[in-house]
């Protein structure tokens, strides 16, 4: 199908027909078939459009909506709301509480690493010797140690 045919096709099915398209169709027999083919069609399609405008049946849009409203997917937050769902996630709470209560009271007690890591303990240990190896740790050595003295 020519581009011509293609655009203006639409105006001639409306009974509107371009006349470049009138002219097109006379020289091209391809185009000229098919637009005839697509008319045959047209006139068939409105002839099965009824005569008179039809009313739908009384309560034909309160059935629909009921329709809808039945078909509609629930969201995500639903499930929370159903009892099954409800029970299960309560099971699993009071057993993760339980869990983690029996890990707290049965969890060996470390107070040696507290007593250790207080400053006062901190401050009563032994420094290391200091090896005059690397200069410029050393005077950040002698310098903590001198302002951390105490008699």
């Amino acid at each position: 199908m020519c581009p011509i045919t293609r655009d203006g096709l639409e105006g001639y099915l409306a009974g509107k027909p371009d006349p470049r398209l009138q002219q097109h169709l006379a020289q091209c027999r391809e185009c000229r078939e098919t637009a005839t083919q697509f008319l045959a069609v047209a006139e068939m399609v409105r002839s099965l459009r009824p005569a008179e405008l039809l009313e739908p049946a009384p309560g034909f849009y309160g059935r629909v909506m009921d329709r809808i409203e039945s078909q509609r997917s629930s969201s995500i937050w639903s499930v929370f709301l159903e009892p099954l769902f409800a029970k299960r996630l309560v099971y699993a709470s009071v057993i993760l509480t339980l869990f983690l209560g029996i890990m707290l009271f049965t969890s060996p007690k470390d107070e040696a690493v507290h007593l250790s890591s207080t400053p006062e303990h901190i401050l009563v240990e032994e420094q290391p010797p200091v090896s005059l190896v690397n200069v410029d740790q050393d005077r950040n050595t002698v310098f903590v140690q001198l302002t951390t003295y105490q008699e």
